[in-house]
């Protein structure tokens, strides 16, 4: 739909325009706006995010401006933004100061803890290390697939590879990492 159309619907009826926008642009929206906020936001925040990316595409697309295309680039822009925006107030006390009323505070970390979370680390640098061992394109493909979450489909597009061959080669990296993890005496 394109500003030129949104604005002749919208003459006729503004809600069914908003509506016509919103089952046209909800899936890109709602992608934006998980891949973002995944790690630290509740399903409620993440659709709290969401109609407030749509409120504020209603607010400003219906402005007076000589832009007729496609409105995809606009969508996306207010989507990451807005998620971005969410994203900063949802982290920003994560390691920021504990109020002493707080039922649900976090314990002062142990030195049990401290020691666990350096293996941790290490573990994580180890194992990015041994991805990175790969080469290219095996390490981007192993990278995307479970660190993104991308489908075979969409890693394709990246890599220039067909989905078969991304499916082949992701699997054939995953038996060299674990020979290298194994080597190396690592164990997940």
């Amino acid at each position: 739909m394109t500003q030129k159309e949104y604005r002749k619907a919208a003459a006729q009826s503004e809600e069914n325009a908003q509506r016509s926008l919103f089952d046209e642009y909800f899936n890109y929206v709602y992608t934006i706006v998980f891949s973002r906020l995944r790690s630290c936001a509740s399903r409620e925040d993440i659709e709290e995010c969401v109609g407030d990316v749509f409120a504020d595409v209603y607010m400003h697309f219906d402005e007076r401006r000589t832009f007729e295309g496609d409105p995809t680039g606009f969508v996306g822009t207010v989507a990451r933004r807005k998620a971005a925006d969410m994203y900063k107030r949802l982290t920003k006390n994560k390691f920021g100061s504990i109020s002493i009323d707080d039922e649900e505070a976090a314990e002062i970390e142990s030195p049990d803890d401290t020691a666990d979370a350096v293996e941790k680390k290490e573990l994580r640098g180890s194992l990015i290390k041994c991805v990175e061992l790969l080469g290219e394109p095996d390490s981007t493909i192993i990278i995307q697939k479970y660190f993104f979450m991308r489908s075979s489909t969409e890693i394709s597009k990246l890599v220039s590879l067909t989905p078969e061959a991304v499916r082949v080669r992701c699997s054939r990296a995953l038996k060299k990492l674990r020979e290298t993890l194994t080597a190396m005496n690592i164990s997940l």
